[in-house]
């Protein structure tokens, strides 16, 4: 077992996680309904039994070589390191799925065109289901009053448990599983699983990305108790549909989408387009086109 393949694969998982907590507590964090340290075990329970029950759906198709292997995780840690340092929420299947399709077209993989493209459909058929679900959902809410049971302050505390566990599980299945898939061939498999647990813990609690978490939650407009739970149910829907149809998909375009949609149902007027835009455009856009470039002119060089 090659060990600098194991550190990459610890040190990948934990700066995915810390990076990731913004999109696992983010409306639960902006609305305060549960402490920290409840989140911390939340996501913990809920990231190791997603990978460990689903993580094994999200595999590659290709075998990628040793090195070609290295360069890809020192561009994901890297990339993702700088973004989790200024609090934005990219997706680690983001900067993989760039390097990779940087990595598959300049390899000249065959069929490798229409694999990528099948993925980015579904990205942004996800944004725009993400929005209308979440609209739908607090405008159908809202129709029943104040007194409704989702606005009984017990009732959202049970749920937002129920929701930041799930949440955890799906990012644990899908985007831990897809990180793994690269190494899946190259790991022992008990080793490759101590590994990615080992990546959870040390993301949770030395990375924990909580500037990520405070943007997500409540950088773009005040979340109240109703809100921290349509932004998760399109979430858990979209991204469990992308692990179960082995379609790598970033939790952080389906829950932003979905916090967006969700403040359109509740009539605020506090979002800023120009911010909105921005922030899309410095978390995933910039990312996604960067990492691809440069994985591109890499793998084109070797």
């Amino acid at each position: 077992m090659d060990p600098l393949l194991l550190i990459l694969l610890v040190v990948s998982i934990a700066v995915a996680v810390g990076n990731n907590m913004g999109v696992i507590s983010g409306p639960t964090s902006g609305s305060r309904i549960l402490k920290e340290s409840s989140m911390m075990i939340l996501a913990f329970t809920g990231l190791t039994l997603g990978y460990l029950v689903e993580g094994g759906k999200m595999g590659l198709g290709i075998s990628v070589g040793y090195w070609d292997v290295v360069i890809i995780f020192l561009l994901a840690i890297g990339t993702l390191s700088l973004l989790t340092f200024w609090g934005f929420i990219t997706s680690i299947t983001q900067i993989f799925v760039g390097i990779f399709t940087g990595y598959l077209l300049a390899k000249g993989v065959p069929g490798s065109a229409s694999a990528i493209g099948e993925i980015f459909l579904f990205w942004v058929v996800t944004f725009a289901a993400s929005v209308i679900m979440s609209y739908l959902f607090v405008r159908g809410v809202a129709k029943k009053g104040r007194r409704a049971l989702v606005n009984n302050l017990a009732t959202l505390k049970v749920i937002s448990i129920v929701m930041v566990f799930l949440s955890a599980y799906i990012l644990g299945a899908n985007t831990l599983g897809f990180v793994a898939g690269f190494l899946r061939e190259s790991i022992p498999y008990p080793y490759l699983q101590v590994g990615v647990v080992a990546g959870i813990a040390v993301g949770i609690l030395v990375i924990k990305g909580s500037r990520g978490a405070r943007k997500l939650g409540s950088g773009f407009y005040g979340m109240k108790y109703l809100s921290t739970i349509a932004p998760y149910i399109s979430t858990l829907i979209l991204t469990e549909i992308g692990t179960q149809l082995s379609i790598p998909l970033p939790m952080s375009i389906a829950i932003f989408s979905g916090v967006i949609g969700t403040a359109s149902g509740m009539r605020i007027r506090l979002i800023s387009p120009k911010k909105v835009g921005m922030y899309i455009g410095l978390s995933w856009v910039l990312p996604l086109l960067g990492t691809f470039l440069i994985s591109y002119i890499i793998f084109l060089l070797l």
